[in-house]
């Protein structure tokens, strides 16, 4: 009997160490992988499928890590529809440690940063910042503050992306991670206009990467820095500064960096007469941003091609690239429209979801006090009574504040941000039903569209803060004019479009002539500059162009090119035989 018993401990203890070492030797090869997944990718794959033929034997946490990697790699692969399934499913469990649910949400900002999804990355950089609170190891923390000023950057919001970026060139004196943190530094104060040209921080931020070994980083801080020349108008010194650099930015082969330099290169040949360099600089800089979607570089390269095919007298050229100028401004500005979008939303979500901790809250109390109530009854059911009427105003309240959230959404969905005219989708739609009504009771309709005249030189003079205040005036002004039931809309960057319900083409051009006469009244008193604010009007109607908004908008588009290369500051109207 002594014997079996003995035997039996022996194995239990036998089979308890086995299970101890197996668990290390599963703790050291995730350890490992997660070491070598960037500079061993063969290797990390190789161990990938070890652990996946004993997942049976992985405890919950190891299973999490293991989950995570996985998800790693296939990210790397490019496979980022099963990444992001993976990952989202590590931030869903509970029982995966807090430093792979947190670095599962790091990677997905960065994934939906990629696609531009904003909405999404937003969620998921809050609830990263949420779980930071309890993460005590320095290489994560440094992480998150990257991930953070890399995305708040990426999304437009350069104050954000500058405060985790100081933060972290408080926690890294060195290395990749510093270099990193001073080359956002430096673009968010580009940005946030708060960068000299000789500003201590841009040498600190070339010196760390130099060390680092980012060519990357580097050239983005040198390019920033010729950018800083232009917007001083100093095209000589920004010129020496991309030249003495070229080698570098081509080195890299990374089509956002080149088509940055490139767009700038031809901006500084074109300021200083060097049309035919300026010409080859910014037909470079639309072959290398093809793939990168909306951009200012290509906003910048299809404005100089332009301006260049208006200095030949090429209009045939001219038309092109000013279509495409206005087509890139435009996605240009719905991208960071988008952004800024976003970011009010998960403000929103923010605000909501404080609103409902608050309020369940506020649902707890009523039952503790509901427990007392059951105790003495008699003594406290008047107090009981005021408790339930404080709580149904608290829900009126919620109420009240989700309309109104909804109602400022609706708001900015329809609307110009800057001016508070409708947006152009917006546009369209109520365009579109006013145009369905006119053809049901046999109506006339026309559209006036007309342009700022040299607003870009108005930006480039006196800056974009003269430029808004350009674009909230013309708003300003016009808005008394328009009439009942006309629809009026900012539909691009400094273009207006009206649509004219029941108004003759004839009626529509004298409409447009007082439009035009009042943009030539508005003082510029107010911006301390002295400029004169003016714009080129095109006018379409049923008769000549028929009853589809495009055709209207095309053909006033295509009257309001006459204006601008006739003179500008002139309202034409679209005749089918001149315009054909």
């Amino acid at each position: 009997m002594f014997s079996k018993l003995l035997k039996m401990s022996i194995f239990i203890f036998a089979f308890s160490l086995s299970t101890n070492l197996n668990a290390n030797y599963l703790d050291n090869l995730l350890e490992k992988a997660d070491k070598i997944r960037s500079s061993n990718p063969e290797e990390f794959k190789s161990i990938l499928t070890e652990l996946e033929q004993s997942h049976l034997q992985l405890t919950p946490a190891q299973l999490g890590y293991y989950q995570y990697l996985l998800a790693y790699q296939k990210s790397f692969e490019g496979d980022f529809k099963e990444a992001i399934s993976i990952y989202e499913n590590i931030v869903n469990q509970a029982h995966f440690p807090k430093e792979v649910v947190y670095r599962a949400n790091l990677s997905l900002v960065n994934i939906y940063a990629i696609s531009k999804n904003w909405n999404k990355g937003l969620k998921h950089l809050l609830q990263s910042q949420q779980a930071m609170i309890a993460i005590d190891k320095k290489e994560l923390l440094d992480m998150g503050l990257l991930v953070n000023s890399v995305f708040y950057n990426q999304l437009g919001q350069y104050e954000l992306g500058l405060d985790y970026a100081e933060k972290l060139t408080l926690s890294v004196e060195s290395g990749r991670e510093h270099c990193f943190a001073l080359q956002h530094m430096v673009e968010s104060r580009f940005k946030l206009g708060s960068l000299n040209q000789d500003t201590e921080l841009v040498g600190s931020a070339i010196k760390s990467c130099e060390k680092a070994n980012e060519p990357v980083l580097l050239s983005g801080i040198y390019i920033i820095e010729a950018d800083v020349y232009i917007k001083s108008n100093d095209y000589l010194a920004a010129k020496s500064k991309l030249e003495k650099h070229q080698s570098l930015f081509e080195s890299t082969q990374y089509a956002p960096i080149l088509a940055y330099a490139y767009s700038l290169f031809s901006q500084v040949h074109f300021a200083l007469n060097n049309n035919e360099t300026a010409e080859s600089f910014a037909l470079k800089t639309l072959s290398y941003a093809k793939t990168l979607g909306s951009s200012e570089s290509k906003v910048i390269a299809n404005q100089v091609l332009y301006s260049l095919a208006e200095q030949r007298g090429d209009t045939e050229a001219a038309l092109k690239f000013f279509k495409q100028y206005a087509e890139a401004d435009k996605a240009y500005l719905d991208d960071i429209k988008t952004k800024h979008l976003a970011f009010q939303l998960a403000q929103h979500r923010a605000a909501e979801q404080r609103s409902h901790i608050e309020y369940l809250s506020q649902q707890n109390n009523l039952l503790l006090l509901k427990q007392k109530y059951d105790k003495v009854q008699a003594e406290n059911n008047r107090l009981f009574i005021a408790l339930l009427i404080l709580a149904i105003s608290l829900l009126s309240i919620f109420a009240y504040r989700s309309k109104t959230t909804q109602a400022k959404l609706r708001h900015l969905a329809q609307n110009d941000g800057l001016t508070g005219l409708f947006n152009r989708r917006h546009f369209t739609q109520e365009a579109n039903r006013a145009i369905a009504k006119c053809l049901k009771y046999s109506q006339s309709g026309s559209c006036i569209l007309f342009d700022l005249d040299k607003f870009k030189s108005i930006n480039d003079t006196y800056g974009h803060k003269t430029g808004d205040w350009v674009l909230k005036q013309v708003a300003q002004h016009c808005k008394p004019m328009v009439r009942k039931q006309d629809i009026f809309a900012r539909i691009g960057g400094e273009e207006f479009c009206l649509f004219l319900p029941n108004c003759t083409k004839e009626d529509a051009a004298a409409i447009a002539e007082e439009y035009r006469e009042k943009l030539t009244q508005i003082s510029t008193q107010e911006t301390s500059f002295s400029f004169n604010i003016s714009g080129s009007f095109g006018v379409s109607d049923f008769s000549s162009s028929g009853s589809s908004l495009d055709k209207l908008i095309a053909d006033a588009d295509a009257a309001m090119y006459q204006a601008k290369t006739s003179g500008r500051n002139k309202v034409c109207q679209f005749n089918t035989d001149a315009n054909t």
